[in-house]
């Protein structure tokens, strides 16, 4: 290899580390205000355009860049980074998952899909790139009330290719794990349920002995078996079943909102969907004005952290507080937040799983 041939392949590496460098600050913005994810998914895409083989990124499912910043002195086309580059990917895949947090949810799919054909053409099938990529694609699928058989083979293939390739403890492993745990949480046909708890179960075993009890990536785990364990015992039919399930969930999840709380602070999302669970067990055991309680407090806190967006999650606290309403016999109130919770989801996700079971609130309270 010439001299002149080594400068440019470390020049190359050079600024490949600065894509990776930089897709990993980015990520720390997932949980930021639209406008910062915005402005940052932009500048990724510049950073793209500026430093990666020219390519079409709009074909690729991601935003227009900001304007593209001048080249540095001394940058050739020698020294672009390759669209088949891990570093490339990981950027591309941060950009999108920005960006992605201003479209509406149904919207979202097709973004990742898009990206995911974009660098099939550019990495081997086995690719562990690809690979993550489809399961973000089959991530937004799910949460776009999609668990088509599709969906489900790219999940399955996904958990067996890490357990192959990682082990069954590795931390990719436990994410593909838990990808598929919700997705049986949200299909929720026959044992879905059951097999959803199995798997956040294992996972939060796996992630305790790795990390420790109070570790974030632990707390998410403990909070989807806590999702798992409502769900559960509010599709039961046996009130005893109900109650167990009820009280397994309250202690977890109380657990994790303190770690939380501590962690995050209380207006964080993380915190705050702690205390809507939280809430959801109360209503289980009968704590009904401890549930409201609960539930106004992460109302009050939603607000602070979103400055009037009307998120998902905030659309979420309205039908659980619409929930506790009606049990307490105040249906007045409980249709004033069921129809706010229906604004919210019909205009994120209409055909999602929230705005169907928000319907259906907003039939039985005015049925009655």
């Amino acid at each position: 290899m010439t001299a002149d041939r080594t400068a440019a392949a470390g020049e190359q590496a050079w600024v490949a580390a600065r894509l990776r460098g930089t897709a990993e600050a980015l990520n720390v913005l997932q949980q930021r205000s639209p406008a910062e994810r915005r402005s940052a998914a932009r500048s990724a895409v510049s950073m793209l355009a500026a430093n990666v083989t020219p390519a079409n990124w709009a074909q690729a499912g991601l935003p227009a860049p900001t304007p593209t910043p001048t080249p540095e002195a001394g940058q050739s086309g020698g020294d672009l980074v390759p669209l088949n580059h891990p570093s490339t990917v990981l950027l591309a895949r941060t950009a999108l998952g920005l960006y992605c947090g201003e479209l509406r949810v149904d919207d979202r799919p097709v973004h990742w899909d898009k990206l995911v054909a974009f660098f099939e053409r550019y990495l081997p099938e086995t690719a562990p790139e690809l690979v993550r990529l489809r399961e973000r694609a089959a991530g937004a699928h799910v949460a776009a009330n999609d668990t088509s058989p599709q969906v489900f083979a790219v999940l399955l293939d996904a958990l067996d290719f890490h357990l192959e390739a990682d082990g069954h403890d590795a931390y990719l492993t436990s994410i593909a794990r838990s990808n598929l745990s919700v997705a049986y949480r949200q299909r929720r046909t026959d044992a879905d349920l059951g097999n959803a708890t199995v798997l956040a179960r294992d996972e939060v075993r796996t992630r305790t002995a790795r990390y420790g009890a109070d570790h974030p990536v632990t707390l998410v785990a403990r909070s989807l078996l806590t999702l798992s364990l409502l769900l559960q015992a509010e599709a039961s039919d046996d009130e005893a079943e109900r109650c167990d399930l009820g009280r397994q969930a309250l202690a977890e999840i109380t657990e994790v909102r303190v770690a939380r709380d501590r962690l995050f602070g209380v207006t964080s999302p993380n915190a705050t969907s702690s205390r809507r669970y939280e809430a959801r067990a109360l209503m289980l055991l009968g704590q009904l004005d401890r549930a409201r309680s609960c539930l106004e407090s992460t109302l009050t806190f939603e607000n602070t952290h979103n400055a009037g967006q009307q998120t998902q999650s905030l659309g979420q606290t309205h039908y659980q507080l619409a929930r506790v309403h009606r049990a307490l016999g105040e249906s007045a109130r409980a249709a004033e937040h069921a129809r706010r919770a229906r604004q919210i989801f019909e205009s994120n996700n209409p055909a999602g799983r929230a705005a169907s079971d928000v319907g259906r609130l907003l039939d039985e309270l005015s049925a009655s």
